[in-house]
């Protein structure tokens, strides 16, 4: 198909219904809350999770949702540009690609993430591709789903 910036959006749009954002963010949620046990487990500090906050983290799984400045704000912010709605300021998008990269990727003792080739193919790594490159990059990506269909 030849795509232009308005109809990637409109097909962008499609694509991430609120089901497949809350999906993607159970996703990355899951592997966060992963990595956390383990990191404490490494301290022998399994214990520092205090109830209220497993509790609150369950909740957090069930709804998708943290109120305050934190990974999933990172995450609705790079799915809402995907899907169309212009950048406020490049530097906020930064932070959140930022926050996001070091969350994922980031190993304890690097200062740069190591993002595999395959999160490229993921709902939030097309998100963070256009939000990084603009709506042009995801053209390619956006055909072979056409192909699929």
């Amino acid at each position: 198909m030849s795509w232009t910036p308005e109809k990637a959006y409109a097909a962008m749009k499609e694509i991430y219904t609120d089901e497949v954002m809350q999906e993607e963010k159970r996703r990355v949620f899951q592997q966060v809350y992963r990595h956390l046990c383990e990191h404490l487990e490494d301290l022998n500090a399994r214990d520092a999770l205090k109830e209220e906050v497993d509790e609150r983290l369950r909740w957090y799984k069930t709804y998708t949702f943290m109120p305050g400045d934190n990974l999933f704000q990172s995450m609705r912010y790079i799915f809402l540009m995907a899907r169309g709605e212009k950048e406020r300021d490049p530097a906020v998008t930064q932070e959140h690609l930022h926050r996001i990269y070091r969350a994922l990727f980031s190993a304890a003792g690097l200062k740069n993430p190591t993002i595999p080739e395959s999160f490229w193919r993921t709902s939030l790594g097309v998100g963070c591709l256009i939000a990084e490159k603009g709506i042009e990059a995801a053209y390619p990506i956006l055909d072979e789903m056409e192909l699929s269909y």
